[in-house]
C-alpha cells in the first residue's frame, strides 16, 4: 500500500528583494519568506494551533514587505505579506505550487517537459525545494490526493471550480503565456535523475505546444487518515520566533540528491510513509513547525515600499 513514487523537485532558491517582491514578477522565479495567518502543528501528536506563521514559499504576485534588520543570507532578508493586484501584467509569472488556504495545489511547472509529472498517483509525494550551497533545502511537502486533467484552452472554464487567488495567481498567467518547445531530456533509469540536455529550467513554468497537464490537489491534514497518517505541509515558525526568520531545512536522506539544481529526480517504489516520517522528524528536530493551512491572500490595498 505504501509503495509509491517520490519526486525531488528543485526550483529556484534565490530570495526576492524588497523591491522585486512588491510587484508582479515578470522574470525568473524566486522565493519569499512570508507572513500569514494560519494553523500549524508543534509536533505530530499536537492539535492544530491558530496563529501568525512564517514560512518559505513561492508568491509571484505583489506583497507588502518589511526588511529584517541584521539578517544575512541564508536567513531571510525580508518578510513578505502576500496579496495580488488585477489585471495581471503581461508576462506575469505564475505561483506554483500554491500553498495557501486549506487546499494546496500544483498545476504546471515542469509538467510539459517531464512526462512523469503528468502521471503521478494518489499517495505519491513531491518534495519542493532548492539547491543551496550543494544541499537540497525544503520548502513544501506535497502529498497527492487527487487531480484534474486540463489543456490550456480549458483554463477560463475552470474559474468557478477554484478560489479566486489560485485562479488569478496560478492559472490565469498560464493562459496567455508563450508556448515553448518540449526540451530534450536525459533520463537515467538507475538513479532516477531527469535533466535537460541543453539549457536550463527558466521556462519550465510555461506551457509546451499541444500539452496536457494536471492540477494536483494536495492531501491535507484533515485527510491524514486516508494514507497512513501523512499530509502536506510547509516548515514554519509562529509568532514571535518567526519574525527573525529561519534557514530552510536541509534534507539529508539517502534518496535525495544534494547536487540536483534543475530537472527532477524520480524515486520509485518507496515506502512513502517511512520517508515522509523521516523527513518530517528531521524538520521537527530543527525546532521548526508544520504549517497545515492559512488564510487566502486578498487584493492589495496598502502596498508598502512599492
Amino acid at each position: 500500500m505504501n509503495s509509491k513514487t517520490i519526486i525531488q523537485f528543485p526550483h529556484p532558491g534565490g530570495e526576492h528583494t524588497a523591491k522585486s517582491g512588491t510587484k508582479w514578477n515578470t522574470s525568473c522565479h524566486k522565493r519569499k519568506y512570508m507572513k500569514v495567518k494560519g494553523s500549524y502543528l508543534k509536533n505530530l501528536s499536537s492539535k492544530p494551533i491558530d496563529d501568525t506563521v512564517y514560512f518559505w514559499g513561492e508568491w509571484e504576485a505583489p506583497s507588502c514587505v518589511t526588511p529584517i534588520v541584521g539578517n544575512t543570507s541564508p536567513l531571510p532578508l525580508n518578510i513578505f505579506e502576500p496579496c495580488y493586484t488585477l489585471p495581471i501584467p503581461k508576462n506575469g509569472a505564475n505561483t506554483d505550487p500554491f500553498v495557501f488556504d486549506n487546499q494546496f495545489y500544483y498545476c504546471i511547472c515542469k509538467q510539459g517537459h517531464y512526462p512523469a509529472l503528468r502521471s503521478l498517483e494518489k499517495g505519491d509525494m513531491i518534495l519542493f525545494g532548492s539547491n543551496l550551497k550543494k544541499h537540497f533545502v525544503l520548502d513544501t511537502v506535497f502529498v497527492i490526493k487527487n487531480w484534474l486533467e486540463y489543456e490550456i484552452k480549458d483554463l477560463p472554464k475552470l474559474k468557478s471550480k477554484f478560489n479566486n487567488p489560485f485562479y488569478h495567481v496560478s492559472l490565469e498567467p498560464i493562459i496567455n503565456a508563450a508556448q515553448v518547445d518540449v526540451k530534450c531530456i536525459a533520463v537515467d533509469g538507475k538513479s532516477g535523475l531527469c535533466l535537460p540536455v541543453n539549457g536550463d529550467d527558466n521556462d519550465d513554468n510555461k506551457p509546451v505546444l499541444n500539452g496536457k497537464y494536471r492540477i494536483y490537489e494536495a492531501l491535507m491534514y484533515p485527510d491524514k487518515d486516508l494514507f497512513g497518517g501523512i499530509f502536506s505541509y510547509a516548515p514554519c515558525l509562529p509568532e514571535p520566533n518567526g519574525r527573525t526568520g529561519f534557514i530552510r531545512p536541509i534534507i539529508n536522506n539517502s534518496i535525495i540528491s544534494d547536487r540536483l539544481n534543475q530537472g527532477i529526480k524520480i524515486i520509485r517504489n518507496q515506502d512513502v510513509v517511512k520517508v515522509w516520517s523521516e523527513i518530517t522528524k528531521s524538520i521537527l528536530d530543527e525546532k521548526l513547525n508544520l504549517m497545515i493551512k492559512n488564510e487566502l491572500p486578498t487584493i492589495c490595498t496598502n502596498l508598502k515600499n512599492q
